[in-house]
């Protein structure tokens, strides 16, 4: 006996395994934005506050503005990135309990399919007992 929502357990697996690549992505996505950010307040560090005429002061300071609007723009992406990981997240999470639940009702199902098949089985063979019980019972006579 085949399982009824054999076709929307299918599709709550491969409902699942998407959910499990946004997630992937979106963790990667929140990792690279980190990782930029992490570069870009080294940048920062890293420029120089040796300042030997006015025209070097203008560079730094222009230098140092840009690195702190980039950062600050990385920080919100960061923000962004981490939020669509946790929906992601979420999503998974949902889509993983709605599997879960359909597994657990095929695996009701199996049981309750072999505990009929068996239940048949068990009838077959008390009828062929009895019919060769009555059989013997009659030859005997």
């Amino acid at each position: 006996m085949t399982f009824p929502l054999a076709g929307l357990l299918r599709v709550r697996g491969a409902q699942e395994r998407v959910a499990a690549e946004q997630l992937s992505r979106a963790s990667a996505e929140r990792v690279d934005a980190e990782t930029a950010t992490q570069h870009a307040v080294s940048s920062l560090a890293d420029i120089s506050a040796q300042v030997d005429d006015p025209s070097t002061l203008m560079a730094m300071a222009a230098a140092r503005a840009a690195g702190r609007s980039t950062l600050s723009d990385l920080q919100a992406l960061v923000e962004m990135r981490r939020r669509s990981e946790s929906e992601a997240k979420s999503a998974h999470v949902d889509a993983r309990r709605e599997l879960k639940g359909l597994e657990r009702l095929e695996s009701t199902h199996r049981a309750e399919a072999a505990k009929s098949e068996l239940a048949a089985e068990q009838s077959a063979l008390d009828e062929i007992a009895v019919v060769r019980s009555s059989r013997r019972e009659g030859s005997a006579a």
